[in-house]
């Protein structure tokens, strides 16, 4: 398997989940398994709802997964609470915190750097320079962009 491919996607805290089910239609719209994680119930369930309604046209197939997970999985996204190791799922969206070992079982990861939280985004330079240490391929996606996701 080749080297993970972790997009770092500048943004702003309140727009990063809107942005993050654009990401997610755009993978899907391309035939890929993604999973989202998150760090709460709560924000499950608001990105289950935004994925209904983020759009007026569109719709993406999606379930929340808690462990363990169902054998029976056909959604194309999944959104999880907890780390958990799909099949198939080929893409990670992080709505929460992940560390590059998890981050390693999959083909692409969206990170998302919130620009207006100081923390985080300092949290987010730490992660691309420990990434490039390791080896990921790493892309810079600023904001606002033109470009529609890859």
């Amino acid at each position: 398997m080749s080297a993970t491919k972790i997009i770092f996607v500048e943004t702003r805290t309140e727009e990063k989940r809107a942005l993050l089910c654009r990401w997610a239609e755009r993978f899907y719209e391309k035939g890929n398994k993604v999973q989202i994680l998150t760090d709460s119930t709560m924000a499950a369930r608001h990105l289950d709802e935004l994925l209904w309604t983020f759009s007026q046209g569109s719709f993406v197939p999606h379930r929340i997964i808690s462990p363990p997970p169902p054998k029976d999985i056909t959604e194309p996204v999944v959104i999880t609470t907890a780390d958990l190791q799909l099949e198939k799922y080929d893409v990670l969206m992080a709505d929460g915190p992940v560390d590059l070992a998890s981050m390693k079982r999959y083909r692409m990861v969206v990170h998302f750097v919130p620009l207006d939280d100081r923390e985080k985004r300092q949290e987010s330079r730490l992660l691309w320079q420990s990434a490039k240490q390791k080896g990921f391929q790493l892309q810079h996606v600023p904001y606002p962009t033109n470009t529609k996701p890859v």
